[in-house]
């Protein structure tokens, strides 16, 4: 006795992700199988392998040949009296086919099959075929070595749970149906039943040789494979994108690293210009609100009387009191009445001696040392 075995071999936080290819491998599968004709497909899934399906009725024996998808290609129906193991032979020679080249199953009633439903957290996945046999055994009346039994099961992602649909019949229903069809038990690949009309859930299907079930793996591989391909092209084609992205953001990158080294380069000679013109406009303004050197010293000239000269003249500035000034040094006859000279001009104000008046014998004239204010432009008496 052997029965089909649901292997989940991803962890349970994984399950989604195999849901996820397990439907995109469908997908593909009859995507891929749809460019092909129906018999072409065929044997693409079941390498053109065909199942013949015998069932025992009252009066007749039932031969019902079908494909691996379960398409039914001839079927016969032989009386009792008639019969014989021979006539399985004379059918498939009819449909150009021999006994080795096809999977034989049994067909019993309905009611000859117990069915039952477990639902089991995701994680008895990993050891579901003993957990399934387990309760079996510990939960039913049944002993093992007087049924067969087999189960598929489904797993939900979004719940966490597996829906396990498990089918049981006794071997004595498969054992009286073989007499009567006068095959060997050896030689059935397995024992179904036909699906009640309306019924959602799969007909019952017990495996009978694990070689029955290895027919169909190559369908689970030729899916997983196209599914991998699948993967394989769609990361292959993000890879490509994604690098011909990362190429143009790199040239981006090098062109703004360019370009911010040029704005840099920019913004400084701006800035110098900024600030040579900041320069200028106050030496605009500074012109503008008094005189310039030259006025000065044209002013003080047109002041001083002959009998005085000058050895020194220096502009001086307070720009925390925003003042301008000269200061005059020099020899004179008279050098007190200086004072009232300066202060009497239009362009200089609030004149007074830095220095007491001294004599100085070598020259016979006073020294003496005047400063005054530069009146600011608008200020009442300046000359312009």
């Amino acid at each position: 006795m052997t029965s089909r075995l649901v292997t989940f071999r991803v962890p349970p936080w994984a399950a989604g992700l195999c849901d996820l290819v397990g439907r995109l491998g469908s997908w593909w599968l009859r995507q891929f199988l749809a460019l092909f004709s129906e018999p072409v497909g065929e044997w693409f899934v079941g390498r053109g392998r065909k199942t013949l399906v015998l069932a025992a009725e009252q009066d007749a024996i039932g031969l019902q040949l079908l494909t691996d998808r379960g398409r039914q290609l001839a079927s016969a129906r032989i009386g009792l009296a008639d019969y014989s193991p021979a006539c399985i032979d004379h059918f498939l020679v009819s449909q150009g086919l021999a006994r080795d080249h096809v999977a034989i199953g049994l067909r019993l009633a309905p009611e000859k099959f117990f069915e039952r439903r477990l639902v089991l957290p995701v994680e008895a996945g990993r050891s579901l075929n003993k957990v399934v046999v387990d309760d079996l055994v510990g939960k039913t009346p049944f002993r093992i070595e007087d049924v067969y039994h087999d189960h598929c099961a489904i797993a939900d992602a979004a719940s966490g749970k597996i829906t396990v649909a498990q089918w049981v019949t006794r071997r004595k229903f498969v054992e009286e149906a073989v007499a009567t069809l006068g095959v060997d038990v050896a030689g059935l690949a397995f024992v179904d039943s036909r699906g009640e009309d309306g019924q959602h859930a799969p007909p019952p299907r017990i495996a009978l040789h694990r070689e029955a079930g290895a027919r169909t793996s190559w369908v689970r591989n030729a899916a997983l494979a196209l599914t991998a391909g699948a993967l394989v092209l769609a990361v292959i084609a993000g890879g490509v994108k994604y690098n011909r992205q990362q190429t143009v953001l790199d040239g981006l990158q090098a062109r703004i690293a360019v370009a911010r080294a040029k704005a840099q380069e920019v913004r400084a000679a701006i800035d110098k210009l900024q600030q040579k013109q900041t320069a200028l406009l106050g030496l605009r303004s500074k012109k503008a609100a008094g005189p310039g050197l030259l006025d000065i010293w044209e002013e003080v000239t047109r002041l001083l009387p002959a009998h005085s000269w000058l050895t020194e003249l220096r502009l001086f500035e307070r720009p925390e009191k925003q003042e301008q000034g000269i200061v005059i040094a020099g020899f004179s006859a008279a050098a007190a009445s200086l004072v009232g000279i300066v202060d009497r001009s239009s362009m200089f104000t609030d004149a007074s001696l830095t220095a007491p008046v001294a004599l100085d014998a070598a020259e016979e004239r006073e020294r003496f040392a005047v400063q005054a204010k530069l009146k600011r432009s608008g200020q009442p008496g300046q000359s312009r």
